[in-house]
Order: structure tokens, then C-alpha cells, then sequence
């Protein structure tokens, strides 16, 4: 069982050599995944922030619409807050309704 091991590390190895000697002849292909790991952290946050709007639009679309005394047609899209952000993130957001 510990050879095994040591031939998956050392196949591991190989492979981060292998990647090291690509990103060596090709210094453009380094600059992009540099850039790309920069964009990650702002795309992070955008992220966050549109997940809290609509968390924050859902409570308010559960407390206006979803009441199903006053509207029986809206208790399936905004019965919950869990179901008002997905209401208002597929069909408001992305239009696949």
C-alpha cells in the first residue's frame, strides 16, 4: 500500500513538473489564470451582494404578494422567502420562467 502511495505522489509531481514547464514557454497563458484568479475575488462579491438583494427583495415580495388570504395565485411563486428568490431570480433575473 505505500508504494502505491509513493507512485501517486510521485505521478502528483510529475504532473505539477509538467504544468511548471508549460506555463514556462507560454508566459501569456500564466498572465491569464493570474488574472483570472484576480477577477474571482470581485465576481466573490458581486455574487454576495446580488444574493443579498434578492434575499432581501423576496422577504419583501413574501409580505406583499405572497399572503394567500389576499392572493391564492401567488402562494406558489411567493409562499416562502425561499420561493420568492427563486421566483425572482429565475423568472425576474435569468427570464426562463
Amino acid at each position: 500500500n505505500a508504494s502505491i502511495l509513493r507512485m501517486a505522489r510521485l505521478l502528483r509531481l510529475s504532473r505539477m513538473a509538467r504544468m511548471a514547464r508549460l506555463f514556462r514557454a507560454m508566459p501569456e497563458l500564466l498572465i491569464l489564470i493570474k488574472g483570472m484568479l484576480q477577477a474571482m475575488r470581485s465576481v466573490f462579491f458581486t455574487l454576495c451582494l446580488e444574493a443579498i438583494i434578492i434575499y432581501i427583495f423576496g422577504i419583501a415580495f413574501r409580505q406583499l404578494v405572497g399572503n394567500a388570504a389576499l392572493d391564492p395565485d401567488g402562494e406558489p411563486y411567493f409562499g416562502t422567502i425561499f420561493s420568492s428568490m427563486h421566483t425572482l431570480l429565475i423568472d425576474g433575473t435569468l427570464m426562463d420562467g
